[in-house]
Parts: structure tokens; C-alpha cells; sequence
């Protein structure tokens, strides 16, 4: 049986907030993996990260793609049917279009990224 996860207070805020962009068609696409889409919260927190971890959750997120219910993601108790995956200390928070199969990124939280909102311009 697949293991299930809870999402914190804050994480759970942050979900909700992305999935209005996604409801509002607002997403983007994620360079290099079309059947991906960020909120433009998600955009917003993995412009905070360094070069090398952005790769790493790119690269992440185009797999798990393929297989989004694979041994990589977490279902997400109470969650409507979002799932969670994981890159090092970086929690993923996605759901699945059942139409096209693509990955909705609802937020990307966890090490240094910071409240994009609260603290400026991403770093150069």
C-alpha cells in the first residue's frame, strides 16, 4: 500500500494559494518538461534556489512526471488528491491533471526557499 503524508499548516496555505492559479489557468511550464506546470507561487519559490538545486527539482519533477504514483510521491491525507514528493530538504506539493496526465506543482517549500512575497526579487 502506498504511504500517505500530512501537509503542515503553512504547506496546506500555500497549496491552497497555488491552486487558484492553476484553477485561474495562470500556471507555467516548466522549462525542459512540458507535462509539467508550476503555480506562479511554485515559479516564484524555485527562483529562489540556487542553479544546481533548480536543475535537481527539474530534473525531479520531469521523472516523476512519467510516473507520478511512483515509488518518488507521497499521497497527501486530506488533500484532494495532491501528492507529495521529495528533492533532498524540499517538499513538492503537485496534483495530477486527470485529462493529460500533466503534474500541477502547487508549491515548492523547504531549505532556503523563502515567502517569495515577503522578501523581494529572487536572487541573481
Amino acid at each position: 500500500m502506498k504511504k500517505a503524508v500530512s501537509l503542515t499548516c503553512q504547506d496546506w496555505y500555500r497549496v491552497r494559494r497555488g491552486e487558484d492559479d492553476m484553477a485561474w489557468g495562470r500556471g507555467q511550464a516548466l522549462d525542459g518538461a512540458p507535462r509539467v506546470r508550476l503555480s506562479r507561487r511554485a515559479a516564484r519559490e524555485l527562483a529562489f534556489l540556487e542553479p544546481d538545486r533548480r536543475e535537481a527539482v527539474a530534473s525531479h519533477l520531469a521523472q516523476t512526471a512519467a510516473d507520478p504514483y511512483g515509488e518518488r510521491s507521497c499521497y497527501v491525507l486530506r488533500g484532494a488528491g495532491r501528492w507529495l514528493t521529495r528533492v533532498g530538504d524540499l517538499r513538492i506539493v503537485f496534483r495530477v491533471d486527470p485529462d493529460n496526465g500533466t503534474l500541477l506543482v502547487s508549491t515548492i517549500r523547504g531549505g532556503a526557499v523563502l515567502d517569495p512575497e515577503a522578501v523581494g526579487p529572487p536572487p541573481r
